[in-house]
């Protein structure tokens, strides 16, 4: 018995650093040129399959040729590097995150004037009783908070981001 509890706390301990390696590796310059490239590229092959029409072929030709798309997508994922979709999926996350963070860090100060505007008028609004003001007041604020989720995106992958903004401007459709 205490050999398995010795397995069990040295299983947890391994999964536990694996688990916080995970998080503090940094997103790449590489790995924000794979999801660019990777995104392009399906894009195109989306583009090329949606020609097909699968309501007139038979079940066994539209089952044959999904299964022959599916694994032309996974290939495009191996080719750029990703491991599997979970990989693949979760570094476009953080790349669409890092995106976003700086986008909303170069128009911060003017949302943060805006938002501040529209708060002072909440405030002052004499038509509004003390609940709304409170309730517009609260969802402002809730708002705010979401939008705030993005700014503090890790600065590691935002300057990972940053030389490639334009071009994921264009891949975004932005």
């Amino acid at each position: 018995m205490p050999n398995t509890i010795r397995f069990s706390c040295a299983a947890m301990a391994v999964l536990f650093s694996i688990v916080i390696y995970a998080e503090e590796s940094a997103l790449t310059r590489a790995n924000v040129r794979n999801v660019i490239d990777t995104l392009t590229e399906l894009k195109k092959e989306v583009d090329k399959d949606n020609a097909y029409n699968f309501e007139e072929m038979t079940q066994v030709d539209a089952y044959t040729k999904s299964q022959a798309m599916q694994n032309k997508y996974l290939n495009i994922l191996k080719r750029h590097e990703f491991a599997d979709p979970n990989e693949w999926r979760e570094t476009v996350m953080r790349v669409f995150i890092a995106y976003s963070a700086y986008k909303m860090q170069l128009q911060s100060p003017e949302m943060t004037a805006q938002m501040r505007q529209a708060m002072a008028q909440i405030e002052s609004n004499p038509g509004l009783t003390d609940q709304q003001r409170q309730q517009m007041l609260q969802m402002m604020q809730q708002s705010n908070q979401s939008v705030r989720a993005f700014v503090d995106a890790s600065s590691n992958d935002v300057e990972a981001v940053k030389p490639f903004v334009a071009e994921i401007d264009k891949t975004f459709g932005k």
